[in-house]
């Protein structure tokens, strides 16, 4: 079976996508194909939102200082 022009562009395209490290590029290939900002409804963020704030009250999470994040992403 014979690809077409198009289909070959594809099938390259979609390879360096596979292989891509870039995480910014890749997402900003990713809104092409899905224009929708969030894809959570209100409903569930503000559940997510109510459950962190009880885990917090709760003493159930672990917080980590600005500083220490900064270090890990350097």
């Amino acid at each position: 079976m014979n690809m077409t022009a198009l289909e070959k562009k594809k099938y390259r395209l979609i390879r360096a996508i596979m292989n891509d490290t870039d995480r910014n590029r890749v997402s900003a290939i990713e809104r092409l194909y899905e224009p929708e900002p969030c894809v959570y409804t209100a409903e569930e963020l503000q559940a997510s939102v109510f459950q962190r704030t009880n885990d917090f009250y709760a003493g159930k999470m672990e917080l980590v200082p600005h500083d220490e994040i900064r270090n890990r992403l350097k």
